[in-house]
């Protein structure tokens, strides 16, 4: 595979606590799709979801199956797929494997790196890959290269894993937030928790970053990141919402409240100068309005069946 051609993509990625939306963001971007924030948050149904790890680790809103908002960004005219290779993903042979596909992707096709942050690809020469810094120079999470030499050698963040994103048809808004409703429905109803798990996804969710809150015992930078990243997605659908819905119902309006209210909640929450139990408080009204959510977007499902979305 030859290695030494250089590419340079023109592409930056928003500075939003969800990396993984602004790296499909920046690939948008780069598409010509002209899709704001609050546009890519709803109709991928991302503003639906919420995970959680057990102790509240920072690994809560990332450790997650994000197939049902991968399915939802096609119908958005973006396809995203993981690359993968036959060999053990612990071998340097993988890894030669997956730097032979990523040098051999052309200007047609975006590249996300998947670290300890979503980093795209901005520009690739004979040694090495540079990637967007979505939070400036100063964040640690964040690579701004990575030699060909240390790939092969596995001297990266450990479990790294890339997807590639590329244009494709992409459906109706109609569609596209049918679709999106559905997933989110889904969400909400996703009640059952298996028992090897140490993550929680959406109402268990909830409830076990109020028990972790109560009892004192938990991470606290990764209850500070959890409430930053679900903050931003609801506080996204509450714009959403009140912008975009255009039906002849009210719901729009109601959810948008319950969005926004949910994303003060949890901002608040996110205050590193106020007690254990207060934050539980705050996550706890949070969670009592989103119970609400489910409802209110199953009455926008429905009415979606039977009116056409402008």
């Amino acid at each position: 595979m030859n290695r030494t051609a250089e590419l340079r993509f023109d592409l930056a990625q928003p500075n939003w606590n969800s990396t993984y939306m602004s790296s499909i963001a920046g690939a948008a971007e780069y598409f010509r799709l002209r899709y704001s924030a609050p546009e890519l948050f709803v109709e991928s149904s991302y503003f639906a979801a919420i995970n959680i790890q057990r102790d509240l680790k920072p690994c809560g809103p990332y450790c997650w199956n994000h197939r049902p908002i991968a399915n939802n960004i096609e119908s958005m005219g973006l396809c995203v797929n993981w690359l993968h290779s036959p060999y053990d993903c612990q071998s340097s042979d993988h890894r030669k494997y997956l730097l032979d596909q990523i040098c051999a992707l052309d200007m047609d096709t975006v590249l996300c790196m998947v670290g300890l942050e979503f980093q795209l690809l901005c520009r690739r020469d004979a040694q090495k890959l540079f990637f967007t810094m979505p939070w400036g120079p100063d964040v640690p999470t964040c690579i701004p290269e990575l030699s060909f030499a240390d790939l092969i050698e596995g001297k990266h963040f450990p479990g790294t894993a890339w997807f590639t994103i590329s244009p494709t048809t992409g459906s109706s808004r109609s569609t596209r937030l049918q679709n999106s409703l559905e997933s989110a429905v889904a969400f909400y109803e996703l009640i059952e928790q298996t028992n090897d798990s140490e993550y929680y996804f959406g109402p268990s969710a909830w409830e076990q970053w109020v028990a972790k809150l109560e009892s004192g015992s938990y991470d606290k930078h990764g209850h500070w990141w959890s409430s930053m990243v679900w903050g931003e997605s609801r506080r996204q659908a509450g714009e959403y919402f009140a912008e975009h819905w255009t039906s002849s119902t009210d719901s729009g309006e109601e959810i948008s409240k319950q969005f926004t209210a949910v994303a003060d909640l949890v901002t608040a929450a996110a205050n590193k100068e106020i007690s254990d139990s207060e934050r539980a408080d705050f996550i706890r009204q949070a969670q009592q309005i989103e119970a609400q959510v489910g409802e209110a977007l199953e009455r926008c499902k429905n009415h979606l069946n039977s009116h056409k979305f402008k």
